[in-house]
């Protein structure tokens, strides 16, 4: 079995260690933040539905039992979200802090990606 893993891993990272030459650390600050920008949507999305769902769930129910797990729910969707938003600040003062940025100069948000009616994928 760890040879697998080992295996696996090797062959994960075997296209950064092809392009490592190109590779920066700009350029990988960039590269999380573009990944960013389509994940998080999605991220805050889940947890807001999970926070709602435990509000639900806690409001609806009248065992005692069922009231812990709605107010379980409503905690850890509060700390998921805390945790997306601080991370997406951490990655901003990062960028910041060593003075990278986009191209165009727009300020860093989290973006739901659109496409035109030709199916092009038009960037955040």
């Amino acid at each position: 079995m760890k040879k697998i893993i080992a295996l696996g891993s090797v062959l994960a990272f075997s296209p950064f260690v092809v392009f490592a030459e190109s590779t920066t650390f700009d350029t990988i600050l960039i590269r999380i933040n573009q990944l960013l920008a389509y994940v998080l949507p999605l991220l805050i999305t889940v947890a807001v539905i999970y926070f709602v769902w435990g509000i639900v769930q806690f409001i609806m129910s009248s065992d005692e039992e069922a009231k812990k797990g709605g107010r379980a729910k409503i905690i850890n969707g509060l700390i998921g979200l805390f945790v997306i938003v601080a991370f997406w600040g951490i990655i901003g003062i990062v960028m910041n802090t060593f003075g990278v940025g986009n191209a165009s100069g727009r300020q860093i948000v989290p973006c739901t990606p659109t496409y035109t009616p030709s199916g092009q994928l038009l960037p955040c």
